[in-house]
């Protein structure tokens, strides 16, 4: 465990329990539903007690697209008549009044649950038009796969077999749509069971036809959104600032997704800003709204209104999402780029003191910062015991997760104040340092490791060697530059700080973007390095033909943007080495 400094023991020290808990439960006691007013009055509250602390904020509004999900409705009516439980989601298409009937058709996949995880070619060779998809791939990937595929409707079966049905979102797309994705959105009914009766459908798709109705009702459509932001001011460079973030809005009142992170928000800002003539940079804390009816419409609208400052100003993203769940203090699948790992790493050691294990981010949660190249840790924190986890995305892995049950008595006050000290201390491990102190070596293993992956699957076929150089030029400099850093004398601290964002700003968009740096891509599966991923494909093509030559085409384009921004890379680096 490393020694702590004398502020990072005042800011551990100053973190009160009793405020946390004081605010989950208030927050608690609110439906927080995107533009509406629970989730209005909810900004308004924490707009007061930031008032209260003397903390700067500013309320944002702006236009969302959301969707609301109603009910629905599932009737087996051959083989056997039965009622089945079923909810709609966000972005599912609503039925007719009287329903869609149809066949139903089973669809296995490798991929369960709500995706993210890898693609699928799911369907493949099999035939689903007009009829109606059984799946346990439910995914916004997944539902936009059956609509493509000619499903009339894709009816999800929960993977883990928890007496609930968890509220979901169907649409694939980032944020407000553009006219460009606005064709992602789900034209098809969406609609989710739980897993015994998603296995009882199964088992009669087994022994022959099966017929069933639906009734699916959303409410789809422009609504005002208010936002919040704070602000806590540094003293040496108060226009260099680390942002933090967390969605506010719910499924019902949401304790543990995401009261709990709201506490521990409002906490550490409340923390920090009695230290804030001790900080070295600002930072913002913002309460986003719109993630669960609008697929991070928040969060995504600051990227888009701020991408500049975010560019020029910002050192670093931090998630909040499901801290204080009650038993789920196992930090074994912790959201984490490499640059920054060892940060995260070292908090959750020093604070908890336990390991902890990374996992690559996904296209999920709000991470909506990847354009304007943003290092950023967390998502989710911890997990509960294995034995009590289920196949959801919050809630420390909890049954709970997205339903009615999801309550203050699964939350934990000791757990929360523990996770908001690992925030805490991993905010200021940033803030503090004179010289930022990402490391890049790791980021260029990893590239490096993930190039030969692919250029083992695609053989022969395309030519990585220019990229294999480049990288490996890469690693040399940010063996060297990591190397330097703890020995940059202070004078010369800007001029390497610059330069790491630089580094930031081009290899971050280039190892986890398809879409580049000024849009976002859809909530699908984006693997590492996503434009030289898609090189896979050729080894299923025929070389002599249209697709795999048009492939070609654009895998030498984009090769040639790799290049560039691995030089542009490289070039930072060796001149925080020569500093």
């Amino acid at each position: 465990m490393a020694k702590l400094t004398a502020l990072e023991n005042a800011v551990l020290k100053d973190v009160s329990p009793d405020e946390l808990w004081n605010t989950t439960a208030y927050l608690s006691g609110i439906e927080r539903v995107s533009g509406k007013e629970g989730e209005y009055r909810s900004v308004e509250w924490l707009a007061g007690k930031l008032k209260d602390y003397g903390i700067p904020y500013d309320i944002y509004e702006f236009d969302a697209y959301l969707s609301y999900p109603i009910r629905a409705s599932l009737r087996v009516l051959s083989p056997e008549a039965k009622e089945i439980r079923a909810k709609t989601r966000s972005f599912g298409f609503p039925t007719p009044p009287q329903g869609l009937e149809g066949e139903v058709v089973f669809v296995e996949s490798k991929v369960k649950g709500i995706g993210f995880q890898q693609l699928d070619n799911q369907y493949e060779g099999i035939d689903v038009k007009g009829k109606i998809v059984l799946t346990e791939r439910g995914g916004p990937d997944g539902v936009l796969d059956a609509m493509r595929a000619g499903a009339i409707a894709h009816i999800h079966m929960w993977p883990s077999n928890e007496d609930v049905i968890h509220e979901m979102i169907s649409t694939s797309v980032w944020g407000t749509p553009t006219p460009e994705s606005a064709a992602r959105i789900p034209s098809i009914p969406s609609i989710s069971v739980n897993h015994e009766s998603g296995e009882y459908i199964r088992r009669l798709c087994a022994q022959g036809p099966v017929r069933v109705r639906l009734t699916a009702l959303t409410e789809t459509r422009w609504a005002k959104e208010k936002m919040v932001v704070a602000t806590v001011p540094g003293s040496e460079e108060p226009d260099k600032y680390f942002l933090v973030g967390g969605h506010l809005d719910s499924r019902y009142v949401g304790t543990t997704e995401n009261a709990t992170g709201n506490a521990a928000m409002l906490e550490l800002a409340r923390v920090l800003n009695l230290h804030r003539h001790e900080l070295r940079r600002t930072v913002k804390v913002g309460w986003w709204v719109g993630h669960s009816y609008g697929r991070y419409a928040g969060s995504t609208w600051y990227c888009d209104t701020f991408f500049n400052d975010l560019r020029k100003n910002c050192v670093g993203y931090m998630d909040i999402d499901s801290p204080g769940v009650k038993g789920a203090t196992v930090y074994d699948e912790m959201t984490c780029m490499m640059e920054n790992w060892h940060i995260a790493e070292g908090a959750i050691r020093d604070v908890a003191g336990v390991p902890a294990k990374r996992e690559r981010p996904p296209r999920a949660g709000d991470y909506s910062f990847y354009g304007p190249g943003l290092p950023s840790m967390f998502m989710l924190m911890g997990n509960r015991p294995t034995e009590e986890r289920f196949a959801v995305g919050g809630s420390g892995l909890g049954w709970w997760w997205h339903t009615e049950y999801d309550t203050l008595e699964w939350a934990d006050r000791d757990v929360l104040a523990q996770d908001t000290k690992i925030y805490a201390l991993a905010i200021l491990r940033v803030v503090q340092s004179p010289v930022l102190p990402y490391k890049h070596t790791p980021v260029a293993d990893e590239m490096i490791e993930t190039l030969r992956g692919i250029a083992a699957e695609v053989g022969g076929r395309f030519d990585f060697e220019p990229v294999f150089a480049a990288l490996d030029a890469l690693k040399q400099a940010a063996q060297a530059a990591d190397a330097a850093i703890p020995n940059i004398p202070a004078e010369k601290a800007a001029a390497a700080n610059k330069a790491i964002l630089t580094v930031e700003r081009t290899l971050i968009p280039i190892n986890y973007t398809r879409c580049g740096a000024f849009d976002h891509d859809p909530a699908h599966f984006v693997p590492a390095m996503p434009l030289m991923d898609d090189a896979r494909k050729l080894a299923r093509l025929d070389a002599n033909s249209n697709d795999y030559k048009f492939l070609l085409t654009r895998l030498v384009r984009s090769r040639n943007l790799i290049l560039d921004q691995l030089a542009v890379a490289t070039e930072a680096l060796q001149s925080i080495a020569a500093l």
